[in-house]
Formats: C-alpha cells, structure tokens, sequence
C-alpha cells in the first residue's frame, strides 16, 4: 500500500472529508438548459483515494462519494457527500484502510479483539464501500458495487438510512452494480455464487408493493448457468437482457475460488485472485425470461473483457447483443492511481461490438454463416461439435478502426427493444471525448474538451412528450486535469450533440470521479 501525499494526486483525486458539502451550493450557469429539465442526477464513484496513513492502490478501491445534481428552473446546484458506509466508518476511525478493497488490502483493524483478528483470517471481509453505481427501486435509493451489500440512500441528505444484505436474501455471493428495470418495475441483476457449485445467477426482485416496502425482501433465483470451470468463475460486471432472454457472459477473466481464503494471509486484495486466459474462448450463455430455462446452444467467440452491455434486442429470428469490449481481461490489472497519475490509462480502449445470435440452428448447417439480418458484417457459424463461433460486427469499420468508447448509455426507454443510438466517453485519455453513435446509418458525431479535461459517463434525459428516439439532452460530469480549471456538469442536446451549457462548480468546490448516476425526474 502506498503513503503517497494526496499532492501527488490530480486534483479531482485529491478528495478528503473537509471537502464534503453539507447542503447543495449554487453553480455558475453559462449557457441555455432547457426549461423542462427538473429533476436530480444522481451519481456514484470510488472518489476518496486516501484514508488517513493509506493511500489505496487502484482505480476501484477509493472511498464512495455520492454527488447531487439538482436541476430546475435552467439552474443546478451540486452537492457530494462521502457515503457513511460501516466500511468508511471504521477506515477513519482507525485512521487507516482496515477494511480490503477490490485491490488493496487491508490492514489489521486496532478495533477488533485480538480473537476476532484471528477469526477474520479465516473468513475475509466483504466491503460495504458501495461506490459503483447508484440506481433508484420504487421509492428507495441505492447504492451499489460488487459484493452483497446494497446501501439504502436518504435522497435529501445523501446519508445513508440502511442496508439490505442480498446474500442473506437469495444464494448468491456477490452482484453487479448495474440491475435492469423492467416496465413493471421489476428489476433484474446478476449474482456470482463461489461455493462447490459455482454459478451465475440471475436475481429477480418484484416492484415495491407500497411506500416503504423493501422488495428485497421477495427476492429470488430464476436462472441459474454453472460454470465451466471446477475452480475457477468469470468475472461479469454487467449482464444483458432482450424481451425474451437473460445474456450471460462467461469471460476469460476469472476469479479463482480456492484464492479467496488465502487473500488475508497473503495480504493482497480480490484483484489478486484473478486470472486473465486470452487463448481460452467467451461463452454466451441466454436464458428465457418466460421460466429461467437456459437454452442448451453453446454460443462462443474469441476472448474479450466486457465491462458495459449497450442494449440487447431480437430481430428476425435473431438476438442482437451490443457491448463495449476490450480485447481482453488485462485492463482490469492495469487501473492504478500510478497509471493515472502518468497518464497512460489511455493505451487501453474498449470498442463497440455487435453480436448476432441465431436463435434457431437446431437444423442449420454445419460450417455455414447462420446470420441472415441484413446490414451485419457479424456471423454465427455452426461447429462440427454443435456449438455455434460468433465474430462481432465493429459498425464503422474492423478491429482496427471501431468505435472506442466506455460508460455506454442509451434512451432507456429502448431497453431491450431495438434502437438506433447510443452514447458514450473516451475517458482518462490524452485524447478525450464524448461520443454519439447512430447504429443504423453507421456514423458518429464527438464533443472533444478543452485543456485535457475528462467527460464522464454520459446520461442521457429524454424531452417529456418527445416522438424520437434521441429528443432530449445528455448530462455528463467533466473532472479537470489541469490546476486552476473547475469541474462542471455539461449539457449536451441528444439530437445536435451540441453543447447547451455548463454549470461550473464555484470556487473551492472538488468534484471528483463518479462512474454511474441515475436521473429521477
């Protein structure tokens, strides 16, 4: 673990608790937002790096702040706060990381009884540091990241009011951060289970009943894919989902099970129990959501790292799969703080790819391209073994000139049906940018940022009474690298994707990283 000063770090890096807003504070507005945006974006990120005499190693270990964007009247005020966490608690109790994250261990809590001390080495601590994403389920607020705990957020104050356990409600060990919602208001996530019958599980938890209801509660399996692995599970930060099927990816990077216990003897972090098998091939497992049976085709491609799903849809007897993919598992490796305070995350980037699935091949024919959709250069070819080899359409080009771009978001009202445009960010990058994809015409329009400066993830906030898919505007948080300049939350129009506005935290204000962020109007 590193003791480096937090003046080593970028600025929007260098977060302490001082900098904490207790109640929102007035941006500087220059520009036009549209009268008919009100509502609150709410975002969530790893954003304080250093805990008292630690300094955490990656991208992914820092502590949750969550961030208030209230928007009403073309005027925003902006509040962050660190999410009060038990894991947060303790961490500046001790004055130290006392509690391991996705990377950096953890060191011993001066807390603890020296019985439970020697306990802990034996059953390691999963996180309540929930700093991933944060999505709303009825009248709740929550705060999500890649273990069990689910963090109920206090909209108002952005305190936290309680949290729900999942694995204490359903058979799983860990969840994503990134649940599907259905129209019903069902929401669907995907949990990993690492015992002797390791699995991808997918969770299904009904819509609130009533205010205060806690659905979690009601939770429960409804489609279950074992792995392919004895000792081994993929690592999946999201899943997908179409009208009628579950996608699951079984990626080349992997956890291995019989590491996890050693973790707390070997002082290292979840990171270190992961292993990346470029040579060994992606399994794209589909479930039907009508009763959770998995389909027993065995669909395959050449090795990737998907971290984001874009949108899943079925078309003429196929199923349309788009994602952001790397080329493989390393990026995950690769995210230090010293990566980014030299500037070299950049080598890195995920490009769009687009997989079409047949769904009927029971009688297709071997050796054949099965892919009948027009407008793909993606294939499907049936295996002497039955199995079916897919390679991905890039929808500008080939591997060497598609579209690179993370953080994808879509018109939400799309989910699942087929759409036409997705947007998304080149971040942490000398060469920075958002990005408008028009999936039918194959082209991209960019907003590039002055002096450096890093756009987030793009959300976009569809006009009320709007008739086309991309009418309403984009909200993403851009975090200065350079001394002097301000974050700002910039306002893009959906169709233009031209610049609307800005609203430029006032001096003295540290907005610092976010992943995901919800709007509720």
């Amino acid at each position: 673990m590193s003791t480096d000063g937090p003046d080593e770090l970028p600025g929007w890096l260098n977060y302490t608790p001082e900098d904490q807003l207790e109640k929102p504070v007035d941006t500087d507005v220059t520009g036009t937002i549209p009268q008919w945006v009100t509502g609150t974006l709410y975002r969530n990120g790893s954003g304080m790096f250093k805990v008292g005499e630690t300094t955490v190693k990656h991208l992914f270990d820092g502590m949750a702040v969550l961030h208030k964007f209230i928007i009403k009247d073309g005027k925003v005020q902006y509040q962050n706060k660190l999410l009060d966490s038990d894991t947060l608690t303790r961490c500046l109790k001790a004055n130290r990381l006392v509690v391991g994250q996705f990377s950096t261990a953890a060191y011993t809590d001066p807390c603890k009884s020296i019985f439970a001390r020697f306990f802990s080495y034996f059953t390691p601590e999963m996180t309540d540091n929930t700093a991933v994403n944060i999505v709303p389920h009825g009248d709740m607020l929550l705060a999500l990241t890649e273990t069990p705990s689910v963090n109920i957020i206090d909209p108002e104050t952005l305190t936290k009011k309680g949290s729900i356990p999942v694995d204490k409600l359903v058979a799983v060990h860990i969840a994503t951060a990134h649940p599907h919602t259905d129209s019903d208001g069902t929401m669907y996530n995907l949990g990993t289970s690492f015992n002797h019958k390791q699995a991808y599980n997918i969770i299904k938890v009904p819509p609130q009943e009533k205010g205060g209801d806690n659905p979690f509660n009601r939770a429960s399996l409804v489609s279950t894919f074992p792995s392919r692995w004895k000792v081994n599970i993929g690592y999946n930060h999201s899943f997908g989902m179409s009208e009628n099927y579950f996608v699951v990816l079984e990626q080349t990077l992997v956890t291995n099970i019989l590491k996890l216990p050693l973790m707390p003897f070997t002082g290292t972090g979840f990171e270190s129990c992961m292993y990346n098998y470029p040579d060994e091939k992606v399994l794209i497992h589909l479930a039907r959501r009508s009763d959770g049976k998995t389909l027993t085709t065995q669909f395959t491609a050449d090795a990737f790292f998907c971290f984001h799903f874009i949108n899943c849809y079925e078309e003429d007897g196929h199923l349309v799969i788009d994602l952001c993919a790397f080329d493989d598992g390393g990026v995950v490796h690769d995210l230090y703080l010293s990566d980014v305070k030299k500037g070299v995350l950049g080598k890195y980037f995920a490009k769009l790819r687009r997989y079409v699935l047949p769904l009927d091949v029971e009688k297709a024919e071997t050796g054949k391209n099965l892919v009948t959709l027009p407008d793909t250069s993606a294939t499907a070819v049936k295996q002497p073994d039955g199995s079916i080899f897919c390679t991905p359409d890039y929808i500008t080009g080939d591997a060497s000139n598609g579209i690179t771009m993370e953080l994808p978001r879509i018109n939400y009202a799309f989910n699942t049906k087929k759409y036409r445009y997705s947007y998304g960010t080149r971040f942490l990058t000398d060469k920075p940018m958002l990005t408008k994809v028009d999936m039918k015409t194959r082209t991209c329009v960019h907003w590039t940022t002055e002096d450096g400066d890093q756009p987030g993830e793009p959300v976009f906030i569809a006009r009320p009474g709007g008739t086309e898919e991309d009418d309403g505007i984009i909200l993403s948080p851009v975090l200065p690298m350079k001394p002097g300049r301000k974050g700002f939350l910039l306002v893009l129009d959906g169709k233009t994707f031209k610049e609307l506005a800005r609203a430029e935290a006032p001096p003295g204000v540290k907005m610092p990283l976010s992943f995901h962020g919800s709007f509720i109007p």
